[in-house]
């Protein structure tokens, strides 16, 4: 099946397991007042259940899926298809596109194959990157254009939280095909 919107959006953001809470640091004293973005200091990722105390004795349902607690290591695979309505990079109203995907301290990049003046790029590129849960959980896919004198532009990128999306019951066990017609 063919999404028309992100998958967060299509799966609530894939948090049907685990859910992300955010973690603030606490204030020095009541009258201590500022952005809660200064006292963001991480996220807590799980699920709270609360049960009746009839229940309590019973077996806990949390434990259900619940992951190893040590590192584990996956195989992601980067299906990058194509690119729509981009901003304009260069003077000629165009861009030079090409996709830079991270995770952690590894990056890919598809800069020797950048696509010339071009808005709405196919790419049809794959990328696999082994990354290592709970360390290495959010994938960076960005768009740059390239520039022949100076440094590349920045067009766009986006943030994807593998974590949730491998525990999800909402998760990928195939990819697109190989060879697909536009």
């Amino acid at each position: 099946q063919i999404y028309n919107s992100e998958l967060e959006n299509e799966f609530d953001n894939f948090e049907d397991w685990l859910c992300i809470f955010p973690l603030h640091r606490g204030k020095a004293n009541e009258d201590e007042d500022g952005n809660e973005d200064e006292h963001f200091v991480g996220k807590y990722k799980g699920s709270f259940y609360v049960y009746p105390t009839e229940e309590a004795g019973t077996e806990p349902k949390v434990s259900e899926g619940i992951p190893r607690n040590r590192p584990i290591k996956v195989l992601v695979r980067v299906y990058i298809v194509k690119a729509t309505n981009l901003s304009p990079a260069d003077p000629n109203g165009k861009a030079d596109p090409y996709v830079v995907v991270t995770v952690g301290q590894e990056q890919k990049d598809t800069k020797e194959r950048y696509i010339p003046k071009q808005l709405n790029p196919v790419f049809g590129e794959v990328v696999e990157l082994t990354v290592s849960f709970p360390m290495e959980s959010e994938l960076t896919v960005a768009i740059f254009d390239h520039d022949l004198v100076g440094s590349d532009d920045l067009i766009g990128e986006t943030k994807i939280d593998l974590e949730n999306r491998f525990y999800s019951k909402h998760r990928a066990n195939c990819g697109v095909a190989s060879q697909y017609d536009m």
